[in-house]
C-alpha cells in the first residue's frame, strides 16, 4: 500500500515508535551514519539499514519524502532537537492516512515562496516555468495524473530558462529551484533536490547580506593551508586556531569571518520550518481509500 501511513496498521506505527525510542533511550540515535556499530539515524533506526526505499515501503511514507528526510533532520543540528522532531513525525502521523499528496503540497509551497517569486519575476520565461510547474503539482494535489510528456516539456523549458541567466546570481539560483521541482512528486529525489536548491539560494543571500565573497573564502583557506604547512599556532585546534590565525594575519578578514559564522549558524531555519510544515500536512491528510477484500 504505497503512501498509506504505516500501511494502515497500528502495529506498524507501534513498531516504528518502539525502535526509535529504543535508540533515543540508549543514546545511539545519531545524525549519521544511517546504520553502523549499533548507532542509527531516523532511517537506520526504523529499518536497521541505510535503505530509504525500505523505509518508504515498510512505513508508508512517500519515497521522495524518505529521500529528503535526513537533510531535514540534520538541519536541527543538535540531537535533542532532532529527536524531538523525528518523535513528533511518527507520533503525529495518523495511521492509514493518504500521504501521496504531501510532497506536491510541499513543492507548491516552495515554488510559491515570496522570495522565490520576487526573483523569478525578473525573467519572464523563468516566471512562466515556475507557474507551469506549480500548476502541474496543483493538478496532482487535485487528483489528476499529468502526462509524462507535460513534465518533460516544462522541465526542458525550465533548464533552458535557467541556462539563459548569466551574471545574475540570485535569479539564477531561484531558476534552479524551478528546474529541480519540474519532476513528478513520485520521483525519488525531487524534494531533496528542490530543498537543496533552496538552501543554495539561502546561502547566497546570506553571503550577499554580509558582503562575503568566494575570494574571502579562498583567502581563509590559504591562511589555514599555510599554517598547516609551517605549524603556526599548532597548540590550538579547529575553529579556535582558524580565528587566531585570521586575527594575526588579517584582522578585517577575521571580522568578516566571524559574521559569516554567525549567519551560517542560522542556516537550516528554512529546512526546519519545512519539516514542521510537513508534519502539519500529514496530520491534515485524508484517510486513504483502501481496496476492499473479496467477500468470499
Amino acid at each position: 500500500m504505497a503512501d498509506v501511513a504505516f500501511l494502515g496498521d497500528p502495529a506498524v506505527k507501534a513498531q516504528a515508535l518502539a525502535r526509535l525510542r529504543s535508540h533515543i533511550a540508549a543514546g545511539t540515535f545519531v545524525f549519521f551514519p544511517a546504520w553502523a556499530d549499533g548507532k542509527a539515524n531516523i532511517i537506520g533506526a526504523l529499518v536497521e539499514a541505510d535503505d530509504k526505499q525500505a523505509f518508504a515501503e515498510r512505513y508508508g511514507y512517500p519515497i521522495a519524502f524518505a529521500t529528503a528526510l535526513e537533510m531535514i533532520v540534520n538541519a536541527f543540528k543538535v540531537l535533542p532537537d532532532a529527536e524531538e522532531f523525528v518523535g513528533a513525525l511518527l507520533e503525529r502521523t495518523p495511521v492509514g492516512v493518504d500521504l501521496s499528496r504531501i510532497v506536491p503540497q510541499v513543492l507548491v509551497s516552495l515554488l510559491a515562496s515570496p522570495d522565490v517569486v520576487a526573483l523569478t519575476g525578473r525573467y519572464g520565461e523563468v516566471e512562466r516555468c515556475r507557474r507551469e510547474v506549480l500548476a502541474l503539482h496543483q493538478r496532482v494535489i487535485g487528483g489528476e495524473v499529468p502526462d509524462r510528456k507535460e513534465w518533460k516539456a516544462i522541465r526542458m523549458a525550465a533548464v533552458a530558462a535557467s541556462d539563459a541567466i548569466v551574471d545574475d546570481a540570485l535569479p539564477h539560483l531561484a531558476s534552479l529551484i524551478v528546474e529541480a521541482a519540474a519532476w513528478p512528486a513520485t520521483m525519488r529525489s525531487v524534494l531533496h533536490d528542490t530543498l537543496g536548491a533552496c538552501g543554495r539560494l539561502e546561502i547566497q543571500q546570506m553571503m550577499d547580506t554580509i558582503g562575503w565573497t568566494q575570494a574571502h573564502e579562498s583567502r581563509v583557506f590559504k591562511i589555514r593551508e599555510q599554517a598547516e604547512a609551517d605549524g603556526r599556532m599548532a597548540e590550538l585546534e579547529g575553529l579556535d586556531r582558524v580565528l587566531a590565525l585570521l586575527d594575526h594575519d588579517d584582522p578585517e578578514l577575521a571580522r568578516g569571518f566571524r559574521k559569516r559564522l554567525e549567519h551560517f549558524g542560522k542556516l537550516g531555519d528554512h529546512y526546519r520550518t519545512v519539516g514542521w510544515k510537513i508534519i502539519e500536512l500529514i496530520e491534515q491528510a485524508p484517510k486513504a481509500v483502501l481496496p476492499r477484500e473479496n467477500a468470499d
